[in-house]
């Protein structure tokens, strides 16, 4: 499994922690902190580092364990609902789910992939619903497509082609709303 750009998001601070203090007294200080996001974070980074492993032994238990840690994960980042900055965190988890319902199918379990895909969707309309309070347009645009992509990816064209929709109507309406003079 190749990370992408989103896998490679985390804070300079984040990876120096892991190094030095470990995974387990960073998630603390960060609950400790009443950090939500940071916790979301390091559960985020933990729930990919188990999808791999499970890649790398055929180890059907990191799978399940990732489930959970995306599923904390989940609750971390609900709780931080009106943080803008937990937009992309969520975004990043509903990429994660993604590749979580590729690992079930691959291992043909069918009943964990139907849920981890119900688990992707809910999310993703979680997000296009959390999006729509920002006054950010280019974030709104940008979260809304990365949740049709990932609808896309896991074969839900029709839903990904709503958000599309949205997204570009959000832009053109905006883009309508700027009085730009015609050159003659």
């Amino acid at each position: 499994m190749s990370m992408n750009m989103h896998d490679k998001n985390v804070s300079a601070g984040l990876r120096s922690d892991l190094r030095h203090d470990g995974w387990i007294q960073s998630l603390d200080r960060a609950r400790q902190q009443r950090d939500h996001l940071e916790m979301a974070r390091l559960l985020l980074a933990a729930a990919r580092s188990a999808m791999v492993d499970s890649v790398r032994d055929d180890d059907e238990e990191s799978l399940e364990h990732a489930q959970w840690l995306l599923a904390r994960t989940q609750r971390s980042v609900s709780v931080s609902e009106g943080d803008p900055e937990g937009l992309p965190v969520l975004a990043d988890l509903l990429e994660a789910m993604a590749r979580l319902l590729g690992l079930w199918t691959l291992r043909d379990r069918p009943a964990a992939a139907r849920l981890a895909m119900e688990q992707v969707r809910d999310t993703a309309f979680d997000l296009a619903r959390r999006v729509e309070r920002s006054p950010d347009l280019g974030l709104l645009c940008t979260m809304l497509l990365r949740a049709a992509d990932v609808l896309e990816q896991v074969g839900d064209a029709s839903d990904a082609q709503a958000l599309r929709s949205r997204a570009f109507h959000r832009l053109g309406s905006a883009i309508n709303r700027v009085d730009i003079p015609l050159l003659a």
